[in-house]
């Protein structure tokens, strides 16, 4: 059987707290934090689309002790876009949405595994 990775992090408010670290967690080094609340857990970026021009990334997140839902969920932010296109690069940033899309549906079934091993 293994042990369960933890973590201390220092708190401005509650001193070093040490908390379970879930495995997909890029790590917490270097990351001083204002309160417990804001302690979170991320897994590493994934680029969405193209990664030489992404659209946007996603990554796994879970804020175990913060003000609103605990879970694990799957943080999404996309890439600011305002520009015109010709009908060539319209259809390149078409198929970046499309494998954004499949993208997003694998990491939701990621997400929806690890949710399950929460239990």
């Amino acid at each position: 059987m293994s042990t369960q990775r933890t973590v201390t992090v220092t708190t401005t408010d509650q001193g070093p707290v040490t908390v379970p670290e879930p495995s997909w967690c890029a790590g917490h080094a270097g990351e001083p934090v204002d309160a417990l609340v804001d302690l979170g857990h991320r897994s590493a970026e994934r680029p969405l689309g193209r990664p030489s021009a992404p659209i946007g990334i996603a990554l796994v997140s879970q804020y175990p002790h913060g003000n609103g839902p605990r879970e694990t969920g799957l943080f999404v932010e996309q890439t600011a876009l305002a520009v015109t296109l010709g009908p060539d690069a319209v259809r390149e940033l078409a198929a970046d949405y499309e494998t954004a899309a499949a993208q997003l549906r694998r990491l939701a079934d990621w997400v929806h595994i690890l949710k399950a091993g929460e239990v």
